[in-house]
């Protein structure tokens, strides 16, 4: 059953109006794009590495995840558009949980983006995956990102006092959970 679900995740994934592409998938051209969102400062300023990642430092990480089993990145296209990326990481399928991120597309604004990305994550860990939490990490003052996520029903699970140093600054970085919402007790 492990391996099947690693399969899975190595592959792409439809539902919906909804594409996950994996990143292991990608076209030349779709590499470059998510290397280039993810350089944006928009979307680096919130990361824990905020350097701008060389072409080559990004196809080295992408191979890595050839042979990964416990992190998936996915490109994620809504009705064949682009609209942001989605990780899974720390994947544990014994005790069923993983840690998930998200970012828009910073260069197309699409409205809702962010709420489209979360959800499907959340669709992907329970109702595919059948995990019985996920979790994720926010640094402190994401107040965008901690508003969208409390409005999905996660909650602050607790802190790793200062755990990255941004801008002159040690930052904390805010431990949020959920549970199954669709598993029976």
């Amino acid at each position: 059953m492990m391996e099947e679900t690693i399969k899975k995740l190595r592959g792409n994934i439809q539902f919906d109006q909804i594409l996950l592409k994996n990143f292991i998938n990608l076209t030349a051209e779709e590499k470059e794009c998510v290397r280039r969102w993810r350089n944006h400062l928009e979307v680096r300023k919130w990361m824990y590495n905020d350097h701008e990642i060389r072409p080559e430092e990004h196809e080295a990480f992408i191979k890595s995840l050839k042979d990964s089993r416990k992190d998936f990145y996915y490109l994620v296209f809504h009705e064949e558009k682009p609209i942001g990326v989605l990780t899974f990481t720390r994947l544990d399928l014994r005790n069923r949980n993983a840690y998930f991120g998200l970012y828009a597309n910073p260069e197309e604004k699409v409205p809702g983006a962010g709420l489209i990305l979360e959800k499907t994550a959340i669709r992907l860990a329970f109702e595919i995956l059948k995990l019985h939490t996920l979790k994720l990490e926010v640094i402190e003052d994401n107040l965008r990102a901690i508003n969208l996520y409390r409005s999905a029903g996660f909650k602050e699970e607790g802190r790793l006092k200062e755990f990255v140093f941004k801008d002159g600054t040690w930052k904390d970085v805010i431990v949020m959970g959920m549970i199954n919402p669709y598993e029976k007790p």
